[in-house]
């Protein structure tokens, strides 16, 4: 690869890179994946931008990833690609927070065991209750509850 080579392939680097810095591009480049074929008016109200020159601007620098035909946007094949990363990238934060949700459900469900096992203590139970019983149910509960957000 020649010096030009490199030098443009690190221009389009930097292009694409600036280009989906932009939460609204992204939420446009999104909209027309999501659609595949979709009007300046479709994704005008789609997005909530406040004026057309707000969103010829943002299209304008969305070019490497678009094409128009017939007043229709389309992704381009290097849309469809970044697309695709903006869905991976979506999908991984949910995964995350389902992760961390799995931690805070667990405990919270294990705070509500020994609370019952407890009462049931205090209260005087049948042995057979507290000390059998629902310490199954607690670990069955807790385990379902642990395997259920894997």
């Amino acid at each position: 690869m020649g010096e030009k080579e490199i030098e443009q392939s690190n221009n389009l680097e930097e292009e694409v890179f600036k280009t989906l810095d932009n939460q609204k591009r992204r939420d446009i480049l999104r909209y027309i994946g999501e659609k595949n074929s979709v009007s300046f008016t479709d994704i005008m109200k789609s997005t909530g931008l406040p004026d057309s020159p707000t969103l010829s601007y943002h299209l304008r620098a969305l070019s490497p990833f678009t094409t128009q035909e017939k007043g229709k946007y389309r992704l381009s094949p290097i849309g469809r690609d970044a697309y695709g990363l903006l869905l991976k990238t979506t999908s991984y934060d949910k995964l995350v927070l389902s992760r961390k949700k799995k931690q805070e459900v667990t405990l919270g469900n294990a705070v509500i065991w020994i609370s019952v096992i407890a009462a049931s203590v205090y209260m005087g139970a049948d042995w057979i209750l507290y000390g059998l019983i629902t310490p199954m149910l607690a670990a069955v509960s807790l385990s379902m509850t642990y395997y259920l957000f894997e």
